[in-house]
């Protein structure tokens, strides 16, 4: 997933990290530099809970649900879930006699316990609801009880959920459902042991208006009739954060027999030339890491709300439609929710102290994958923005923040969402392979996921794992203290690697050349020596070079939603005023963080600037997802 960094021009940058791509998967975005630290709510800090995830209050030391079931109706004019879920359960304590759920907005009816071949109310209780952590739910488990189920229906407001309007989506006629689990917003929508320290298998009935499809992350059974009922099953074991939902007007598009794309009618076509690619990704990254461990990878493009790149989802990946370039420029996204099914799908972070062992791992192999299929100069183009992006990243982020493994001690999980986790950790892993060899490092790697797989670790196991299998058994090629201080220490170690880019080199003479008066031909640079050039730019730049700059390079015009955003931020610090009227149909028209918050950042820079971001805003509201709402509520002082 998820692939997000509130930094300015810079981030909206990057092409293959978070905010900027990829990882925003992956839910980011709403990443929060220092700014963030002093905000936290009084009563969270007091909270208790039982196992060594501090974001869940549910008993999994005692109780677990290792399957669940779900049986829900969609209510597009209500904007509800309802039905029920229903749990099989484990026992640790044997004398447990309560199983403790994490709820957030939800109203719940009434619960069951099955007990000597009979289902039966029990009794049920909510406690008192913390602001980061939502509202813990005990069902009473009378002797002998093997499953239980709670009867509920979900909020209007459920941040886990995004009811999206017919005029929101690409075809205008009919709305959209779609989820967002990641961090802890799974139990906004179902009471549910919402940590990843658990794993689960679950099946489901899904209910919905007739015209539209019905799908889930789960075994999706390829091109589905329109019955307004649809069945699901997931076989391999995932944590709380990977459950997905999605109904709207989708068709239907295969690859190969394991692989497809759903989209709107109107921009399927557009979202098969783009992704095509992702057969031969696929067949890399098994050949690199191991075999896919999944039934099926499939894809699936949402609305222009949707506030991330993408979703790792398993067998249902989640993408923005702003990924559409035209070109493949930016499909290392696609190559960071596909290697997710292998580093935080297949093993996966214990807890959110732990995100850099999902978000380091997936873009380090995201890379090896844009290498192995586009090349090794792209991949270190992507390389370098990335290091550039973290590089600008680290000044805005307090200490606690710039540690792999980080302190939550129970704040909002979100804010663990910065370039860290992604950026940091791929360089740690890029480290380990330069003192070890690509070819040592490689089988380490495989051996990892092989190992852990459909298991969930913390950093001190991992740390434990990488001194026996790798730097034991090949001595002498990196000290303890030097994984100590990129694990458990601020900022970035001296030894960190740098990725060094002759096109970049020539990028920046070309650049010099123009700004002498002269000519350049930039119709064969990539997207990357396209923001490289721009996010490099002198800061003294005149109106007269702005406008020969947007004539020669089409910048405001373009279709390219990373260069656009780039391009916006500049020419709003810069007042060039023809490139004002496509600012606010970009954030009219789009709710993706990594795009619109350096817009709106550049914009609230003055004044002036901030009254026309309120004013935009007001039009853009109800048209954002509430992660994105938040997000740019909190830039705009609303």
């Amino acid at each position: 997933m998820k692939h997000v960094y509130l930094i300015a021009a810079l981030l909206t940058a990057c092409i293959s990290l978070w905010g900027c791509s990829p990882a925003e998967r992956e839910v980011t975005e709403s990443a929060t530099a220092g700014a963030n630290e002093n905000t936290q709510t009084e009563n969270h800090w007091r909270v208790e809970t039982p196992t060594i995830d501090e974001h869940s209050f549910a008993n999994s030391n005692e109780v677990r649900t290792p399957h669940l079931h779900l049986n829900l109706a969609v209510d597009f004019a209500a904007k509800v879930l309802s039905g029920y879920v229903e749990f099989e359960l484990e026992y640790l304590d044997a004398d447990a006699d309560r199983l403790v759920l994490d709820t957030e907005m939800l109203a719940i009816a009434r619960a069951e316990a099955y007990t000597n071949g009979e289902w039966a109310a029990t009794d049920f209780a909510l406690g008192e609801r913390d602001s980061i952590l939502g509202t813990p739910l005990s069902v009473s488990l009378p002797a002998g009880t093997e499953r239980v189920r709670v009867h509920y229906s979900s909020s209007p407001n459920a941040t886990g959920l995004d009811w999206v309007a017919p005029e929101g989506t690409a075809g205008g006629e009919h709305p959209f459902l779609y989820s967002q689990s990641q961090p802890h917003y799974a139990r906004t929508w179902i009471p549910i042991q919402d940590t990843p320290t658990e794993r689960l298998t679950f099946t489901a009935e899904l209910r919905t208006p007739p015209e539209l499809i019905g799908l889930m992350g789960a075994n999706n059974p390829p091109n589905p009739e329109r019955t307004g009922v649809y069945q699901f099953e997931s076989r391999q074991k995932i944590p709380s954060y990977l459950m997905a939902i999605a109904v709207g007007d989708l068709d239907f598009h295969a690859l190969n027999e394991r692989m497809a794309i759903y989209a709107e009618p109107s921009i399927l076509a557009a979202a098969v030339a783009e992704f095509d690619y992702t057969t031969d990704m696929m067949a890399v990254t098994e050949q690199l890491f191991g075999p896919f461990a999944w039934d099926r990878y499939d894809q699936l493009v949402l609305p222009p709300s949707f506030p991330f790149g993408g979703m790792e989802n398993p067998q249902l990946a989640f993408l923005t439609p702003t990924v559409i370039a035209g070109d493949q420029s930016l499909v290392s996204l696609i190559a960071h929710e596909l290697a997710h099914s292998w580093s935080g799908n297949l093993v996966t972070n214990a807890t959110w102290r732990d995100l850099w062992l999902n978000e380091g791992f997936t873009s380090y192999v995201e890379n090896r994958i844009m290498e192995a299929v586009y090349g090794e100069e792209r991949a270190l183009m992507e390389r370098m923005l990335d290091a550039q992006s973290l590089d600008a990243a680290l000044p805005n982020l307090s200490e606690r923040q710039q540690v792999l493994h980080i302190e939550l001690a129970q704040r909002d999980p979100d804010t663990s969402f910065t370039a860290v986790p992604y950026t940091k950790a791929q360089q740690f892993l890029f480290f380990l392979e330069e003192r070890f060899g690509r070819d040592t490092f490689d089988a380490f790697v495989r051996q990892y996921f092989a190992d852990f797989a459909f298991q969930s670790l913390t950093t001190a196991e991992f740390q434990d794992y990488l001194e026996r299998e790798l730097i034991n058994p090949n001595p002498g090629q990196v000290s303890r203290n030097e994984i100590m201080q990129w694990l458990y220490a601020p900022g970035l170690p001296s030894n960190a690697p740098k990725s060094q880019i002759a096109a970049f080199e020539r990028v920046a003479e070309a650049q010099a050349l123009w700004f002498a008066g002269e000519s350049i031909d930039i119709s064969a640079w990539s997207i990357h020596e396209r923001l490289y050039f721009l996010t490099n730019l002198l800061s003294d730049i005149s109106q007269a070079q702005l406008a020969r700059m947007d004539r020669e390079f089409n910048l405001t015009n373009t279709q390219n939603n990373s260069v656009l955003s780039t391009w916006l931020t500049i020419a709003i610090a810069h007042n060039y005023e023809p490139a004002m009227p496509r600012v606010e149909e970009m954030l009219t028209s789009m709710g993706r963080l990594a795009y619109i918050l350096g817009v709106y950042r550049a914009l609230a820079a003055t004044p002036e600037g901030l009254e026309e971001a309120k004013r935009i805003y007001a039009i853009a509201e109800p048209s954002y997802h509430v992660l994105t709402r938040d997000q740019v509520e909190q830039v705009l002082g609303l």
